[in-house]
């Protein structure tokens, strides 16, 4: 069997199902790896239904197993929002503006912001993605009662306005805190109508209204499922990134609040949401206290286990699955895991064992595995083995792709030629230094590099280090005594901040990049 005879998977999740064939839903299912510490059951029977983690760890990939799983019965229908790919930023702007405040005013008038605001927009959009749902998949999630006749005519009774089409329909339009009603005989509502049948009710009341109604609903046997991928923040400008953070952040009130009252009404309906870790921590520090929900009703992914062995870290079962199925696949049995390196790696790459070199050249992330693994093959495909000459000629271009991923998440804070600035600061420098030696480099820079300047007005080199220790580009070498190995401190492993007493350590996968 040749490399090129293995499925190793995508990097991003979501492009292993882009076909959605019977075929490729089986693999995903066999191929994959529940996260170590993760109670999958939890999940299917509505326990838990956030998920957050650092980029790459495997996220998108949990939620569509969940989605996969729960879809084996006939019973059971999922739908996916992507706030990323579905919700652009014309789409954003919309959700912003049906709130009673823009984002400026927001801003500005925090003080005297109705921080529901957001919250009823967003409710307003899942009741409409729920009758969506129920209307095309056909189920009954719900029992036919006059109650699920006024919820379908109240979350489609806004005015149909022909410049909007698609994902656009589900964000209302408001002015002035009014929506726009057509009449209907299902409404119940005691309003104004004109002759053309439309009134004007305020926005809050209507929403309030289909809160009501969403109550006196009666459950069925069928099931619906709502999947939020893709979190993440607009970096353009401060005023984005702070309306996104908002909007994410009441968008996880009121899943928690809606799951809440589907539990208590024994609705067989759950909201799932997955988060990137830098966007939680930017949404948690605007308030609202919803570290609660997501403790109580989320779990971290971290697939790092402390005091085991690099042979027995979780992360490596994907490599091993993945090979195993090959190899069924051409016709050969399965090997043990001590078999299956010992056939498909050396013995050693620079004297560490495979496994140890594999995770030291990663962030404990499915993603990083996969690419590193991925470069090697589509360079040599004929080969049947990863040899030590394969991971060694494609350490550059691994290199290259590790920076561009820290790189996007750098850009929630850093402008495009602050990240170039932090690049030319690590270029040539070296891998473990002191946070003195480190400063005293940065200053020596200045002379020669505007940009470096300009990123250091705007960042002291503390808070830079921070937030490179945050993402990952650095870790803390701890190592009193020279004839010692050390001890490494790194965020995916779960340490939360930068002990600058330590010496600074960049990551191995960045250093044919750096030029260290």
């Amino acid at each position: 069997m040749k490399l090129k005879d293995i499925y190793l998977g995508s990097t991003d999740a979501k492009n292993e199902l882009l076909a959605n064939s019977p075929e490729e839903i089986e693999r995903f299912k066999k191929l994959y790896v529940v996260p170590p510490a993760l109670l999958i059951e939890k999940y299917f029977n509505n326990d838990k239904y956030f998920i957050s983690g650092l980029k790459g760890t495997g996220k998108t990939a949990l939620l569509r197993y969940i989605a996969l799983k729960l879809d084996e019965s006939d019973k059971i229908y999922s739908k996916f929002v992507l706030f990323k790919s579905e919700i652009d930023e014309d789409s954003r702007k919309e959700l912003s503006r049906a709130s009673r405040f823009g984002i400026e005013e927001i801003l500005e008038n925090s003080a005297d912001y109705d921080t529901s605001d957001y919250e009823a927009v967003w409710r307003w959009f899942i009741y409409k993605t729920i009758s969506k749902a129920i209307l095309e998949s056909s189920l009954s999630i719900f029992q036919n009662t006059p109650a699920l006749a006024s919820f379908h005519a109240i979350v489609n009774s806004e005015v149909a306005i022909k410049s909007k089409s698609g994902f656009m329909k589900l964000i209302p339009s408001i002015k002035k805190g009014n929506i726009e009603i057509s009449h209907s005989p299902k409404l119940n509502l005691d309003l104004n109508w004109g002759q053309d049948g439309i009134a004007k009710i305020s926005f809050s009341k209507l929403v309030k209204n289909i809160d009501d109604v969403f109550e006196e609903l009666i459950p069925s046997e069928f099931r619906l499922n709502i999947f939020f991928d893709e979190l993440e923040l607009n970096y353009s400008t401060s005023k984005q990134y702070q309306r996104d953070s908002l909007l994410i952040r009441d968008l996880i009130v009121v899943i928690e609040k809606i799951n809440a009252a589907a539990k208590r009404k024994s609705f067989n309906i759950c909201l799932y949401a997955a988060i990137r870790s830098e966007v939680m921590n930017s949404v948690v520090a605007l308030g609202k206290e919803i570290n609660k929900p997501l403790t109580d009703f989320g779990t971290d992914i971290f697939w790092n286990r402390p005091g085991v062995t690099s042979v027995q870290q979780p992360l490596l079962h994907i490599v091993e699955q993945r090979i195993n199925n090959a190899r069924i696949e051409n016709g050969l049995s399965c090997l043990d895991g001590a078999s299956l390196w010992k056939e498909y790696f050396p013995s050693s790459i620079h004297n560490k064992i495979p496994q140890t070199y594999l995770l030291h050249n990663s962030w404990y992330r499915p993603r990083d595995i996969v690419r590193l693994l991925l470069s090697a093959q589509e360079s040599y495909p004929e080969e049947t083995k990863f040899s030590t000459q394969s991971l060694e000629a494609i350490r550059k271009r691994y290199s290259q792709l590790s920076w561009v991923e820290m790189s996007e998440e750098l850009k929630a804070k850093y402008k495009s030629s602050e990240i170039e600035a932090i690049k030319t600061i690590f270029y040539g420098y070296k891998q473990v230094s002191t946070l003195q030696e480190f400063n005293e480099h940065c200053d020596s820079l200045k002379d020669f590099y505007p940009e470096v300047i300009d990123l250091l007005k705007s960042h002291t080199v503390m808070n830079l280090l921070k937030d490179l220790f945050r993402v990952g580009v650095i870790g803390n070498l701890n190592k009193p005594n020279p004839n010692e190995q050390g001890k490494m401190r790194w965020s995916f492993r779960g340490d939360e901040n930068i002990l600058p007493n330590q010496k600074i350590y960049v990551h191995n996968a960045l250093l044919a990049h750096f030029s260290i």
